[in-house]
């Protein structure tokens, strides 16, 4: 028995549905080639000179299936022997699917209640370090630009390994929380299951870097370059890019209408970077 319950929750709904409608159409045909070989076998309850065809015989199986049992055909003969088998098959496959349908949306439940503490955390743990990533950038830029740091004695920009530097760091952050958000509103939701205070806090970091991006090409074009921009133009161009997908994934998903205003201006400062900074990147690579 366990072996039995085991195979049936191992199959899928669709193939349940398929199997199914194979076992309607496999009796309609029976019932057909039955009453052509022994005329009489299906009857019209009310038109005795009538003889079923094919149509009828496809009726016939689909109420027997699913027990409506109309009464204006009946079965005769050995006819009635496979309209009682029809009848317990259809029975333990409906059953089977309606149980079907309720254990995927009790996993569904128990999953989204389960994982939504976890992604929450996840979350926060993106949070923290999206806004140590957001300081130190506001900081050391501020810093290079005023002249307080020698440009040779820090790595934050600039380093033999790129992996290390900031914008690396921030550019791999920010394609994980994608790539988790795009994986969780495929599989049953994120916005409205997690904390919006969270996710805001991530919008809210990468619109920080974004205008802090934009301040300094307009306070110091140059110096933004040499210190600060240059040798990171494909990391700030995918930033961008992340940036207005996750907005974009935000519009479309949540129902909260700050957090989509939040999103409304990512996107316009996506588009100023497209406009002013990405074009200042290019001119020099």
């Amino acid at each position: 028995m366990r072996t039995i319950l085991r195979l049936i929750n191992e199959v899928s709904l669709t193939r349940l549905l398929l199997t199914l409608l194979g076992i309607t159409v496999g009796f309609g045909f029976l019932y057909w080639g039955l009453e052509r070989a022994m005329p009489g076998t299906l009857v019209f309850t009310y038109d005795n000179g009538a003889s079923p065809g094919i149509g009828d015989a496809l009726y016939f199986s689909v109420v027997t299936l699913t027990s409506l049992g109309y009464g204006d055909i009946r079965p005769d003969g050995i006819a009635r022997l496979f309209a009682g088998v029809e009848v317990v098959l259809g029975l333990s496959f409906f059953g089977v699917i309606v149980a079907k349908i309720s254990s995927v949306k009790q996993d569904y439940i128990l999953r989204r209640m389960y994982y939504a503490d976890l992604i929450d955390r996840r979350l926060s743990e993106y949070v923290e370090k999206l806004d140590e990533y957001r300081k130190l950038y506001r900081i050391t830029s501020n810093m290079l630009l005023d002249g307080e740091i020698d440009p040779e004695l820090t790595t934050t920009f600039k380093a033999e390994v790129a992996e290390t530097t900031l914008f690396y760091q921030v550019h791999s952050l920010l394609h994980e929380i994608r790539d988790m958000v795009v994986f969780e509103t495929h599989n049953g939701g994120f916005f409205g299951d997690v904390s919006d205070a969270l996710v805001s806090r991530i919008y809210a970091s990468m619109q920080s870097m974004m205008r802090h991006t934009l301040a300094l090409t307009e306070r110091d074009p140059q110096g933004a370059l040499e210190h600060v921009l240059y040798g990171n133009q494909r990391q700030i161009a995918e930033l961008t890019q992340v940036a207005e997908e996750l907005a974009a994934l935000c519009r479309k998903g949540s129902r909260n209408t700050e957090l989509i205003e939040q999103c409304d201006s990512l996107v316009e400062l996506a588009a100023r970077m497209r406009a002013e900074v990405l074009p200042l990147l290019a001119s020099v690579t």
